[in-house]
């Protein structure tokens, strides 16, 4: 066999390992989840408009809220590890989740400073072709406002956290003004809890960072520390007060399935979210390894969790959930008093 023929060979050998390694690190597996026994006679089933038979006189902080957790992070770098959705933000905003985490970073283009999702380090794509454009914050503001156009019984959540370490949280947040500004009929803004009554067909922008330039927007102020201990402790769950609130939040993002379990059921089964108290009880988790596989955890977790029974006419606060489907949306907001 000639040198030249031995070269070809490696040099195809070698291509071939780099396409699986990015197939492997690009995407991650879709598995189905096992289909829910949910009552589907209930006026309400329908997910796109199921907030129309609350009152407006509950405050948010008083409804069980569907959230997921990296919300864009569904075409990303790294898929394995990085992978949190399976699908895009229209199709959660239909299938009835009310809360959105939105992690942002600045990127520099040649047509100006934007804001891409992220998470961590790892860039959001608007597609899962290897090449697809980054997926930026304004799409992802407009897929929303199309959405509350549409259902304008219906009020979302974005919750931003910056994650860039390239810039400053001064420049990041002004983007961010600028893009509610230029569309402020659509947003809530102040800080403070709202009634669902004041806040149907808008965003109630939520922020996890602080603009010490006193100027911009930052909506409900929400800065907890991370909760990435992989140890269990007694009590998961952390308590924050500011002036017009209070927070309670369980996100130990480095449990085990069955360590995180204990600690969302303990939240469910001591939640205190009232009129004037938001509780965020995160289901998600990369788990207690040095790799995560977000998918391989949210399967199992989410099949716990769809198997816990939910009482009725109680407020659980706002679940977060990686790889959320309807029926996962129904059995949380279902426990609502319609």
């Amino acid at each position: 066999m000639g040198k030249g023929r031995i070269f070809r060979i490696i040099c195809g050998i070698m291509i071939a390992v780099i396409i699986i390694i990015l197939i492997v690190l690009f995407v991650s597996d879709d598995s189905n989840q096992e289909i829910a026994d949910i009552d589907m006679n209930m006026p309400y089933a329908d997910t796109t408009n199921w907030m129309q038979y609350l009152s407006d006189d509950e405050y948010l902080s008083e409804i069980t809220i569907p959230g997921t957790h990296d919300s864009c992070a569904q075409n990303v770098t790294l898929g394995y590890v990085m992978r949190c959705q399976n699908t895009d933000i229209s199709q959660q905003l239909n299938n009835g989740y009310r809360y959105l985490d939105l992690r942002i970073a600045m990127d520099e283009t040649d047509t100006g400073n934007r804001l891409k999702l992220v998470h961590n380090f790892a860039n959001c794509h608007e597609s899962g072709n290897l090449f697809s454009d980054y997926l930026y914050f304004d799409k992802v503001c407009a897929d929303i406002y199309s959405f509350l156009a549409k259902e304008p019984t219906e009020t979302v959540i974005v919750n931003i956290k910056i994650e860039d370490d390239s810039h400053s949280v001064s420049d990041i947040s002004k983007l961010v003004t600028e893009e509610i500004r230029n569309n402020k009929d659509y947003w809530y803004t102040e800080d403070a809890i709202p009634l669902l009554g004041e806040v149907r067909g808008k965003v109630v922008l939520m922020t996890r960072y602080q603009d010490n330039t006193g100027v911009q927007l930052t909506g409900i102020n929400l800065n907890w520390a991370e909760q990435n201990n992989t140890t269990p402790i007694d009590i998961p769950y952390e308590l924050y007060v500011y002036d017009n609130y209070r927070l309670w939040v369980q996100d130990r993002y480095k449990y085990s399935v069955e360590d995180k379990y204990e600690a969302v059921i303990d939240g469910l089964e001591n939640c205190e979210a009232d009129e004037n108290t938001l509780f965020f009880n995160f289901v998600s988790t990369s788990g207690a390894g040095k790799i995560g596989h977000p998918q391989g955890y949210a399967k199992n977790l989410n099949q716990l969790f769809m198997d816990y029974d939910l009482k009725d006419n109680t407020n659980y606060g706002v679940i977060i959930l990686d790889f959320g489907d309807e029926n996962l949306a129904r059995h949380i907001y279902y426990t609502n008093s319609f």
